[in-house]
């Protein structure tokens, strides 16, 4: 996860065999990854945002076996980069990461730290 990506991603192999790719990330970057988006994401995350909770999307894709081999072959290669790694890690996932199903959102609040409100006062000024 980084503030550019705005989310993070996992596969993992099911007991049953399968591979799935899981994310999370901002409802804006999940969103556009997203296969469809049903009218419930939209709703739920219109009335998190009126309430003024920070929100991330969870979601899912069930990856074919050689699509998951062949990933996972590009994506060592990318980690084991000496040259311009961290992009290399951000081109290899911006290919697996489309087409996801949404699973849900979560809502959470999102104080802010001690002084910054202070901070931002004095900004202000």
């Amino acid at each position: 996860f980084n503030s550019t990506r705005k989310r993070m991603s996992t596969v993992a192999r099911a007991p049953d065999g399968r591979v799935w790719l899981w994310v999370k990330g901002a409802d804006n970057v999940m969103i556009a990854r997203a296969s469809s988006v049903p009218e419930w994401i939209d709703q739920n995350l219109s009335h998190f945002s009126e309430d003024g909770l920070r929100t991330l999307v969870l979601g899912r894709r069930l990856l074919g076996p050689d699509e998951a081999e062949r990933w996972l072959k590009d994506f060592d290669a990318a980690q084991c980069s000496l040259d311009d790694r961290d992009s290399r890690l951000e081109e290899v996932a911006e290919k697996i990461e489309t087409g996801l199903e949404l699973l849900g959102i979560t809502g959470i609040e999102d104080k802010l730290q001690v002084g910054v409100p202070d901070a931002i006062e004095k900004l202000r000024e």
